[in-house]
């Protein structure tokens, strides 16, 4: 009997801690909605993508906005990877998205989510890194640049043009 009074106050603290960071955290939730819908949540569409390993170099791409979590509605942008694969599409409003990349004759393509509009990327960058045509995986950096210097095209660390 205590122990399962016990389970029940454990149980109730648990879904109120969830309940209060829901609160707390609106950002964390967006992005967990957006997580659970299938859509990687960014900060920003910037970064650098790869496909099986290999940087794409020199390449467009297309962004579109999601249609019903179906892949692909209204064309928003099209951007063009440098020599590095880096990429960056600016600006882009609250929201879930789609982006196209195309490698020798196959289209490769990712779904994710702005959790907050913006106008121009700032300390945070992606990397695509795709296997198959729809399998990706999609790792966030925060950038931290203590020389304040601005980067060029032909420099390995740079994903801004």
């Amino acid at each position: 009997m205590l122990a399962v009074a016990l389970l029940l106050l454990s149980l109730k603290s648990v879904a109120q801690n969830e309940t209060q960071a829901k609160a707390i955290y609106p950002r964390l939730a967006k992005a967990q909605a957006y997580e659970a819908k299938g859509f990687h949540a960014l900060d920003c569409f910037a970064g650098q993508v790869r496909i099986h390993g290999k940087r794409l170099s020199r390449q467009s791409f297309t962004v579109f906005r999601s249609e019903k979590d179906k892949c692909c509605g209204d064309k928003v942008g099209v951007g063009r990877t440098d020599t590095h694969g880096h990429f960056l599409l600016e600006p882009l409003g609250e929201g879930e998205y789609f982006a196209a990349f195309n490698s020798k004759g196959t289209q490769y393509t990712v779904g994710f989510a702005v959790i907050e509009g913006y106008q121009r990327c700032d300390g945070t960058h992606a990397e695509l890194n795709f296997k198959a045509a729809n399998q990706c995986s999609l790792r966030t950096y925060t950038n931290v640049d203590y020389s304040e210097r601005d980067c060029s095209e032909d420099d390995p660390a740079c994903y801004r043009k």
